[in-house]
Order: structure tokens, then sequence, then C-alpha cells
């Protein structure tokens, strides 16, 4: 769990009050490492806010990401499959159904199986109509 920035100003501004390290992390109840890595990150950046990882980069833009939402919202009925053949006759993007899968979750669109009624059968609607 990475400090927010609001945090991380608040530790800053305690320790160049002149307060040691370990009664900063005693006061803001948090580890003695969180504190130095924060102050750290202050004297080489000079800002509060967390680096960006190098973590793999995504096989899709926004606007792809957004192609995907709009038209599974247009379609309900539309599968990741059919998703992913729109997306690369539209955006000529080709990206795999988990990617699909995976922006659509990201989005809270998650797969529901359409709601049926009771199945009727004919002695049912016989008994129905008398």
């Amino acid at each position: 769990m990475d400090t927010t920035p609001e945090e991380a100003a608040q530790l800053v501004a305690l320790l160049l009050n002149g307060l040691w390290q370990y009664q900063v992390a005693a006061r803001l109840k948090i580890s003695r490492f969180r504190v130095r890595r924060v102050l750290l990150r202050f004297l080489e950046t000079g800002g509060y806010i967390r680096r960006p990882g190098s973590g793999r980069r995504r096989c899709t833009t926004a606007t792809d990401d957004r192609y995907i939402v709009s038209g599974s919202l247009q379609n309900r009925f539309l599968t990741a499959a059919e998703l992913q053949i729109l997306l690369r006759a539209a955006r000529r993007t080709a990206v795999s159904i988990s990617t699909i899968r995976r922006r659509l979750r990201e989005k809270k669109l998650l797969p529901r199986r359409a709601a049926t009624g009771p199945q009727w059968k004919p002695q049912h609607r016989i008994a129905r109509r008398q």
C-alpha cells in the first residue's frame, strides 16, 4: 500500500520541521521504511506522486477500449469473439478474446444470461384458460 500525495506531503512537512523518521512513523502509524521511501522520493523528484511503474504496455489504446465498450452496450448479446471481429474490422487492431473480456470487466460490464420466464406446456395453458 502506497501513501497518498496528501499523506506524503504531511510526512515530508513533519520531517522538514525537525522530527526524526521513527517519530514521524509513530505519529502517522506507518512503518519507518515507508517514511524513508517517501522522503527519498521527495528528495529525488521534488514531488509526492509515485512514479509510473515498468509494467507491460497495453495492446489497446483508450479509443480501442471505448470502441469495445460502446459495441457491447449497443448490442448486449454480442460475444467477446464477435466484438473481437468488429474491432479488427473497424480499428485494424488484433487482440485476444481474453483482452476483450478484461476491458469489459474493467468497465464493470460483466456477462449475464438473459432471464427467462417459466416454460409453459400445453397442459399448463389449458389449465390457465380454465
